[in-house]
C-alpha cells in the first residue's frame, strides 16, 4: 500500500472542529512540522505562498495512503487548492511532503492579509469575525 505524507497548516490542524482525525480519521497524525512560505487570511481559510520570504509556516504532518490522498485532492479542489510537493521540517529532520496551496490566479487571493506568526491556530483565535 502507497504512503503520502501531507502538510497541513489551516482548518484540518488539531483543534479544529473538522480536522483530519474528524474529517478524514484514517489519516495517521506523525508530528508537527514547518515550511519555508508566507501564509495568508483569504477569508474562511489560510493560504500557503511558498518561496515567498524568509519566514516560516506551523503545521502538522500526516501519513496517508493513495485513496485517501485521492479524497484531499478532491475536497482541496472545491476550494481552488492543489497538491503540491514541498520540503519541510520535522525536528532537525527534512522531509518531502504534499501540501494544498490555493490557485494564485483566483479572484480570492488579491484580497489577502499576511499572517505574520505563520501559524493559522494562533492567528483565528484573534482574528475579527
Amino acid at each position: 500500500m502507497d504512503k503520502h505524507l501531507v502538510f497541513v497548516y489551516g482548518s484540518l490542524r488539531r483543534g479544529n472542529a473538522h480536522s483530519m482525525s474528524v474529517r478524514f480519521p484514517d489519516a495517521k497524525f506523525i508530528a508537527d512540522a514547518t515550511v519555508s512560505g508566507s501564509l495568508y487570511d483569504l477569508g474562511a481559510y489560510p493560504g500557503l505562498l511558498l518561496g515567498e520570504s524568509n519566514s516560516t509556516v506551523t503545521g502538522e504532518v500526516y501519513e496517508v495512503d493513495g485513496e485517501l490522498l485521492n479524497q484531499l485532492d478532491d475536497f482541496e479542489a472545491s476550494s481552488n487548492y492543489f497538491r503540491k510537493q514541498v520540503e519541510l521540517s520535522v525536528g532537525t529532520d527534512r522531509k518531502l511532503a504534499w501540501i494544498y496551496a490555493p490557485d494564485h490566479d483566483a479572484e480570492f487571493y488579491s484580497e489577502r492579509t499576511l499572517i505574520t506568526s505563520g501559524d493559522w491556530m494562533e492567528y483565528a483565535k484573534t482574528k475579527p469575525e
